[in-house]
């Protein structure tokens, strides 16, 4: 009875892993792309009611104000360019066939650690810390007022959001390796490529649509 219990509990911690960090073996094609799609909206909502931007493919800044539309396409725009880098590299490198829908799926989907980032970002503490320290680079109005506590909501979700940013990457990685069916040095590298151009590429066209609608 116990071996069969210990047995039980293995198998089911190896799933929740699998779950948090490779959810992609259960979940790809349509119902990831409409589940990644709500959660990069959802969290995109929640960044326009905190301030906080995602203006890059792992970018958060937050302290800017602006229109919902803006954070919408935001969120949009960093899985759009993260997704074509990838689906290129797919059809150099991967010696087998796969479906476009799985790649743009599952990068949707391996971007929901940033809906916990945009959750710890909600409090107002983070934008008085933020207007704070802009005041004291001189790039803002007069230094405000700051307390303790405000530091140190600050300082837990910057530590918060470095992790999940990490967790993230992680997630963007299998997904791409999964989806592709690539392994090894070919899929670690290519990513990586793929992961720096697609911050790039992200910055400069978010960059443009500020200078233009902004």
């Amino acid at each position: 009875m116990t071996e069969n219990t210990t047995n039980s509990e293995v198998a089911s911690d190896k799933r929740l892993g699998q779950w948090l960090f490779n959810p992609f073996r259960f979940i790809a094609g349509f119902r990831a792309l409409l589940l990644g799609l709500a959660i990069i909206l959802l969290s995109a909502f929640l960044g326009w009611l905190g301030n906080t931007h995602f203006d890059g493919v792992i970018d958060i800044h937050t302290g800017l104000q602006g229109p919902l539309w803006f954070f919408l396409a935001e969120g949009l725009l960093n899985w759009v360019c993260m997704a074509i880098p990838l689906l290129f590299f797919g059809l150099i490198v991967s010696r087998r066939s796969f479906r476009m829908i799985d790649v743009l799926g599952t990068q949707a989907l391996a971007r929901w650690p940033y809906l916990v980032t945009s959750l710890v970002m909600l409090p107002g503490a983070n934008r008085r810390f933020a207007e704070y320290m802009t005041s004291k680079l001189g790039l803002g109005a007069a230094a405000l007022s700051i307390n303790y506590m405000d530091m140190l909501i600050f300082a837990f979700a910057m530590l918060l959001s470095i992790l999940m940013a990490i967790w993230m990457v992680a997630l963007m990685y299998r997904a791409y390796a999964v989806s592709c069916n690539i392994k090894g040095a070919k899929a670690v590298i290519t990513f990586i490529i793929g992961l720096l151009s697609a911050e790039v590429l992200s910055k400069l066209v978010i960059l443009q649509m500020l200078s233009r609608f902004g």
